[in-house]
């Protein structure tokens, strides 16, 4: 072998460099001929996909800014349903509500697995799934029940939790106090304020020492989890962290950080095991603890799936919540004509006298229509969760074989002229009708839709009303003197749609 290896090499030493490129390149230009002309798949039209590298050209190109309007100019040269390939993953991209719709609810038996054997994903949980996030099949479904059963039990949609979030928003408030109305970042603060929240859920409300090392109150002391978490979240590159282009975009150094975050929760788990009492399960832990203890469906309730259950709640119950927060703070600054109609409601039902409650929400049609607003202008996960065919599938006449990420373009559809008028205003009465109720529409997909609707949307909702409204009830917020306005549109688009880092000053009302 070693001889056949020194002859080809002796060989091209003869032919000289151009040669050697011409040869690569029709042979390269023979193999993709071959692959179209052999292909049987009916694909949706797409950008022109090379040898290796597919349509990464392209993508280079037209996402160097790495914003999630990068690829809207491909919809309008190749159609609402488009192929992409990128080096050796096809994927579908989505571009309307109807096709999401098509693809997540009408066909959802076929369209909702997770591609885990995708590169990101499959370094993140394995090449079979796990948890509730990125497993599938029959154990996901069970797992799902399980989950959202056991979020009902630690008090999802019952006044305990609400209470307690109205408490964190008191907490953020006096911290914010602290600064006088002079010039300060929020969103660390923001972070920990959503982050003892489902903290609260995970890991137990009484004693949680090494998440806030012992200062669960003090805002300006980063949680070590928590500062994991954020470096976490920013490590992905977009739609190519899903082909093993990623091993060459994501630096290993950054997968130590997931690592780092189980062995955080790890030690969590050890510290519940000294005080579990199977009578009383106080938190996820302890349901963790007691569920694999008793071994109920083991081939289901898996150690690594319901510990993976445990850092998806983490993960989903942080940072979407906390970056929405940040968004609307941004939106705030930006237009206080909406800021201050805002407030004029707040003071109108609540007053000064006590914190918002979800009860309230049905009297504040404005607030509420901001609210929509937030959730449609940045949508978190632009292009939600991806999905997979786990079957050859029927997609707007095109057939779509089996193992293809399917993409639902959810920011296109909430910035679609067809759905929203004027899409990149901050128009909150564009939720309100003449009578000033709040309008619902369908195309509001910022949590995605069909069986893999985001797990937390409830939470979600809930949180981002009590706090936001809490924050504006007690402060104006400004853009410090000299500062620009931060941008309501970009932003920075890894995992998740974060604004770029700014400063506010809060105005004690």
């Amino acid at each position: 072998m070693t001889n056949v290896v020194q002859s080809f090499s002796e060989f091209f030493a003869t032919l000289g460099l151009p040669t050697v490129l011409i040869f690569v390149t029709v042979l390269l230009l023979s193999m993709w001929m071959l692959s179209y002309s052999n292909s049987r798949v009916n694909w949706p039209p797409g950008p022109v996909c090379f040898p290796v590298v597919g349509c990464l050209p392209q993508l280079m190109i037209s996402g160097r800014r790495r914003q999630p309007t990068d690829l809207l100019p491909w919809y309008d040269t190749y159609g609402d349903i488009m192929h992409i390939k990128l080096g050796e993953q096809h994927m579908i991209m989505l571009g309307t509500y109807e096709l999401i719709e098509e693809a997540f609810v009408k066909n959802a038996a076929t369209v909702s697995a997770r591609p885990t054997w995708a590169y990101f994903i499959r370094r993140l949980v394995g090449k079979d799934g796990a948890g509730v996030v990125f497993k599938n099949g029959h154990a996901w479904k069970e797992l799902r029940r399980f989950t959202l059963s056991s979020l009902r039990d630690f008090g999802l949609g019952r006044k305990s939790l609400e209470e307690k979030i109205q408490d964190e928003a008191r907490y953020l408030v006096q911290n914010i106090e602290d600064e006088n109305g002079k010039a300060f970042s929020p969103s660390a603060r923001i972070g920990k304020a959503v982050n003892n929240i489902i903290s609260i859920i995970v890991f137990g409300a009484s004693d949680v020492h090494f998440i806030f090392n012992d200062f669960r109150h003090d805002y300006n002391d980063m949680p070590e989890m928590l500062s994991v978490l954020e470096e976490y979240m920013r490590i992905g590159q977009g739609p190519l962290s899903l082909t093993n282009f990623g091993r060459f975009l994501i630096p290993e150094k950054k997968f130590v950080l997931k690592d780092t975050f189980y062995c955080l929760v790890r030690q969590e788990v050890e510290r519940h095991r000294h005080s579990f009492d199977p009578t009383d399960i106080r938190d996820f832990i302890d349901l963790y603890i007691k569920v694999t203890q008793e071994k109920l469906d083991p081939e289901i309730y898996t150690e690594r799936n319901v510990f993976r259950i445990i850092v998806d709640l983490y993960l989903a119950g942080t940072d979407t919540t906390a970056n929405t927060l940040r968004w609307s703070l941004v939106h705030m600054v930006n237009h206080p004509d909406v800021q201050k109609k805002m407030q004029q409601e707040i003071d109108q039902v609540i007053g000064q006298g006590r914190v918002a409650k979800m009860e309230d929400k049905a009297r504040m049609p404005f607030t509420e229509a901001t609210m929509l607003e937030v959730f449609r202008m940045s949508p978190i996960l632009s292009f939600g969760v991806p999905h997979a065919t786990s079957e050859t599938t029927i997609l707007a006449g095109y057939t779509i074989p089996k193992d293809t990420i399917i993409l639902g373009d959810l920011y296109r559809v909430l910035h679609d002229k067809n759905n929203f008028e004027d899409p990149y205003n901050f128009k909150p009465e564009r939720w309100l009708d003449g009578d000033g109720k709040v309008i619902k529409s369908d195309k509001m997909i910022s949590f995605s839709i069909g069986p893999r609707v985001c797990l937390g949307k409830g939470l979600a909702e809930i949180e981002s009303f009590i706090f936001f409204t809490t924050l504006l009830q007690n402060f104006t917020f400004k853009v410090p003197e000299g500062e620009i306005l931060p941008s309501g549109v970009e932003g920075l688009h890894a995992i998740t749609f974060s604004p770029h880092d700014y400063n506010v000053c809060a105005v004690r009302r």
